[in-house]
This record gives structure tokens, sequence and C-alpha cells, in this order.
């Protein structure tokens, strides 16, 4: 993939006429626009990608910057696309090997069922990837486990560090600034409660965006009262889109078939 153009504009906005050309964007009159989108996201996602599909190319392709190299979400630490699948193997080989001496001693399981474990497994592993919609807020189900708009590289101490936490904005708190013992390069956590990112506010916003338009019912209710639509928001608008999101829409469209509106369109107001 490397040898790939990083991003063609030229071919990305012929593909952007195409997928939403039947769509009024220029009719905020109709009150149907967020269903239809909703419906467009969802018919045109396909295939939709296991986890482990999801994972290897997100750290070969879609994840990576203009240089090759690819960048925690949090951090902004730069790392080193082989590496960071060659752990990830290590990982993954290594837990495959021990769930099949498990269930090659119990006869009762058939053999699909076993896949379906085996994936199970993987989705609870620690890898070097943030789910900006925690997985544990829908029940780690697919398709949303694998869907890539909200997929993102990231560290596993950083991952570690934000576990499940909403995000917030600390009134004290300035990226970039020196650490304290609730801070890390990842950002400053409050506790369990709350959790502002040191980088990526933008594209964690629009990825957030994008997963309650796509997924409307489909985090569980308890976890409801912790999104907070007015902060992705303000995060969108006052982070715009980079080339690094742009290259991540195009490359996921060609992967899985849809593609984020809040990135193609970031003047406009879906919500």
């Amino acid at each position: 993939m490397i040898n790939e153009i990083y991003y063609d504009e030229k071919e990305d906005q012929s593909i952007i006429d195409m997928y939403y050309k039947n769509l009024p964007l220029d009719d905020f009159s109709n009150d149907n626009l967020v269903s239809e989108l909703t419906e467009l996201l969802t018919r045109t996602h396909n295939p939709q990608l296991s986890y482990s599909t999801s994972r290897k190319a997100l750290h070969s392709w879609v994840d990576l910057r203009e240089d090759g190299q690819i960048k925690s979400i949090y951090s902004g630490q730069s790392l080193n696309p082989s590496n960071v699948i060659a752990q990830d193997k290590l990982l993954e080989d290594a837990a495959i090997d021990q769930m099949i001496q498990v269930l090659s001693k119990d006869f009762g399981v058939l053999h699909e069922h076993k896949n379906i474990l085996i994936e199970s497994v993987l989705r609870s592993l620690q890898f070097n990837i943030e789910h900006v919609i925690p997985q544990s807020w829908f029940e780690k189900r697919h398709p949303m486990v694998g869907d890539l708009h909200h997929l993102f590289t990231c560290e596993k101490d950083c991952n570690s560090f934000r576990s499940n936490i909403p995000y917030y904005d600390f009134e004290d708190y300035k990226p970039g600034a020196y650490k304290e013992v609730i801070k890390s390069f990842c950002g400053k956590r409050d506790g369990n409660q709350r959790f502002e990112p040191e980088n990526g506010k933008g594209e964690i916003a629009r990825a957030c965006l994008y997963f309650l338009m796509r997924y409307p019912d489909e985090i569980i209710q308890e976890k409801m009262s912790l999104i907070d639509i007015d902060l992705y928001k303000k995060w969108h608008n006052n982070h715009p889109v980079s080339l690094h999101e742009k290259h991540r829409n195009w490359a996921i469209f060609k992967l899985q078939g849809n593609r984020n509106p809040y990135i193609d369109f970031p003047e406009l107001d879906f919500t």
C-alpha cells in the first residue's frame, strides 16, 4: 500500500459527488436529511469488516500519515507502522494459540463456532487501537466494533489511560503544557469521570458524530448520558479537517463502502 498515492483529491471529489448525488444537501429545511444520510451510510456500508480485518487495514494503510508513519491519536507520538503491526501480531498469535489449545479439548464446540469465539477473544485484547466510541458503550457488537471510521492508532498506555471515559474540556488544561499526576502525554483524566485528549480533537469529534449518525440506536441506554454532542461540535468547528482525515475517508470508502459526511462537508451542520 505504501507505494499508492496518499490522497487523490480529484478522484475523491468525483466519488463525493456521486455518493451524495441523490441527497438535498443544500436544503436544510428538509427534516428528513439526517435520516436519509443515516440510510445512505447504512446501505453503502458493505462489506462490514471484522475487527481483525479492520485492525490490519488501519495500521497498514488507513491511518498512515503522508510521511509513511502513523501517529497515536491522543499523544501525537509518531510510530513505525511495521513495528506496530508486528507487536499486534505477536499478541494476536499468542491469544489464538491459547484459545485453540482450550477449544481443542472441547469436542462440543463446532468449527464455525470456534472462529466466532476466537474473534470475540481478539476484540477483548489491548491492541494499539482506540475506538473513540468505547466498545463497552455498544457491547463490542458487530458491525460497530470493526467500523474503520471510528478506529484510530493509539499506543497501549494511552488506550488504557483513556479507558472508556467520556471526552471533556477542562478549563484549567492546556494541551502541551506541564504535566501533573492526573495528566500524561495522552491528555488529562479526572478520576474515572472525564478525559481530555492531548491531540486529535477534530478527528475524534468527526468520528463520534459519524458514529451517532450511522448508529443512532446502538449505544446502550445507560451510556447515552455520556454523549456530548455540543462538545463534539465545538471540537469539530475549532479543528479543521486535515489531509490525514481526507486520506482516511478516501481509503475507508474503498474498504467498506461508506463515508463520513462531517469530513466531506465540514461547513454543514447535520446535527
